[in-house]
């Protein structure tokens, strides 16, 4: 008799049934889980969790099904092997750490995060089970205060034909949300009766943490006719809320009072969208009082002054096309965008140098994650994140030429939202799956990346991770690496000022360990093996006296 092993997730035993040496039953099914279809995959091996929420069966070739008993029997067989798949699933990358967003009764991936400032920030989600457009409502939060160390769920109201489009916290007690209504046709972008999305919605409101939801100026600020997109506050007193073209022009509107009175803007300061012109959920960027926001039909709109004049910019003329992700550094000038094509709904990388203007586009750089997109305050870099089932392109990496190359940051996980206050201050949302013995516990990645920074000192540069750095940085003449990308040897030449001293060269790859170290004196010329060492982003770290200078670098294969 030949078997198949197969994992199932039940709500709970009351469902299973013995009946002599085979099982009846009636299965309700909550989540078959992806990693543990791929873990499967990978080693070939069973993922036997015979408690709870997760009850394992056998098949033969007629599909009958076997007793508990001899599904134990089995298990035990493959033992050791399971025990080596638990751990892996356990184990993530010193790059994020893992956090339990709090919930106790959900199946759940973050949408969008929101961090005001160092140690506060809130995650909203989507059922799994159903994906980001699915048919099953969940108005679930989370938030911390106190830096990730612990997570305080929520719900957002009861209305549960409402959807989150996202979140902007002004700090741990207050917050905005733009919801929009579920449309009855899952997995599609169209409004109405054939989509994911239904006309109605509004922005909500709470200054108590969560426990209860105000819907802000009901029928003024966006109406029965509306689809809210995104709401943002840039401080306290100042926010914008943007939605679809109500009335024949988008609907935008301002307010300078927290949130008391809004006011629209005028038609006539915004152009005028193109026929079925819609945006999407949280698809906005903001630098500063410089606002951009894309839609489907391959534009992006963008405002210098906080939302209250607006021109528009063709990024793509292919028809159709969606201008999803939106992410740009310090300057306003570079940026990245995730641009999804009809025809083949693949999703591509495009960047900017010039705030905008003009775009480019790279395509599907190696290593880049095509999820969500995100640029690092204080920095040259975007992250960008996966929610693939694949292995290969799930996890997060990281750019530091407004997004033409990409360096693997990890593989350990999907990660959905993914947001930064500043280098040394950011999460990344997961799944969670309420009672299961891996996914219960995570759900939230908060980072311990080493980012690269510009340093304010002649513009040299340093990097960062979450101790301080001794000393100053030198000038960059005094140091040269190459090549960059790597694949062998690293090349480190350096000035005479540099070379007549006791100099460390160090070489840390991107979750902070050091994995070669170098002493040096009176040597202009040295030479690193990184043949053996994984592909992915590295740091040279050159430390002479009080003085220190650092490299980013690219190791492939």
């Amino acid at each position: 008799m030949k078997f198949r092993f197969r994992p199932l997730f039940f709500e709970s035993y009351r469902h299973i049934r013995n009946i002599g040496k085979h099982i009846d039953y009636y299965v309700k099914p909550v989540c078959l889980c992806y990693y543990v279809v791929q873990m499967q995959f990978v080693l070939k091996i069973p993922f036997p969790y015979i408690k709870n929420s997760v009850c394992p069966f056998i098949k033969n070739k007629r599909h009958r099904l076997y007793s508990l008993h001899q599904t134990k029997q089995m298990i035990m067989k493959k033992k050791l092997l399971t025990a080596i798949a638990f751990s892996l699933m356990l184990t993530a990358n010193a790059q994020w750490e893992i956090q339990n967003p709090g919930f106790t009764r959900d199946t759940v991936q973050f949408y969008e995060l929101s961090l005001p400032d160092k140690n506060t920030a809130w995650g909203v989600c989507y059922d799994f089970n159903g994906g980001l457009l699915g048919p099953r409502p969940t108005l679930s939060f989370t938030r911390t205060t106190n830096a990730g160390n612990t997570w305080i769920p929520g719900q957002m109201g009861s209305d549960k034909t409402l959807r989150f489009s996202n979140i902007s916290a002004i700090n741990g007690n207050e917050a905005w949300v733009a919801m929009h209504k579920r449309g009855p046709v899952p997995g599609n972008y169209a409004v109405g009766p054939q989509g994911s999305f239904e006309r109605g919605g509004g922005v909500y409101h709470t200054i108590d943490g969560g426990l209860t939801w105000k819907h802000t100026n009901p029928g003024k600020l966006f109406n029965n006719n509306s689809v809210p997109r995104f709401v943002h506050f840039k401080d306290k007193n100042h926010g914008i809320a943007v939605g679809d073209p109500n009335g024949g022009y988008f609907e935008i509107y301002l307010t300078n009072n927290k949130g008391k009175k809004w006011k629209r803007v005028a038609k006539k300061k915004i152009p005028a969208p193109l026929a079925g012109e819609q945006g999407w959920i949280s698809g906005y960027a903001v630098v500063g009082n410089t606002i951009w926001f894309g839609t489907d039909k391959g534009r992006m709109y963008k405002s210098k002054d906080f939302g209250k004049t607006w021109k528009v910019i063709l990024v793509e003329p292919i028809p159709g096309t969606h201008v999803h992700e939106i992410a740009f550094l310090d300057d306003g000038k570079t940026g990245v965008a995730h641009l999804r094509h009809p025809a083949t709904f693949f999703t591509f990388v495009y960047s900017t140098l010039d705030g905008g203007l003009t775009w480019t586009n790279y395509n599907q750089p190696a290593n880049w994650k095509s999820s969500r997109i995100t640029a690092v305050p204080g920095t040259k870099a975007f992250v960008s994140t996966s929610v693939s089932q694949t292995q290969a392109f799930t996890g997060s990496s990281i750019s530091y030429d407004a997004g033409q190359t990409w360096a693997q940051i990890d593989q350990t996980g999907s990660k959905a939202a993914c947001r930064f206050f500043d280098a040394n201050t950011g999460y990344a949302g997961g799944l969670h799956v309420s009672g299961h013995p891996v996914f219960g516990t995570r759900g939230i990645f908060k980072s311990t990346i080493v980012f690269e920074l510009p340093s304010c000192e002649n513009n040299q540069r340093g990097f960062v991770n979450n101790a301080s750095q001794p000393g100053k940085n030198i000038t960059d003449a005094l140091v040269k690496v190459y090549p960059i990308p790597a694949s062998d040897v690293v090349n480190i030449s350096l000035e005479d000022e540099m070379a007549n001293r006791q100099t460390v060269i160090s070489l840390i790859s991107s979750d902070g360990n050091v994995v070669e170290t170098r002493n040096s004196m009176g040597s202009r010329s040295i030479q690193l093996n990184v043949a053996r060492l994984a592909p992915g982003l590295y740091i040279v770290r050159i430390v002479s006296g009080s003085t220190m200078i650092n490299r980013s670098i690219t190791i492939v294969r």
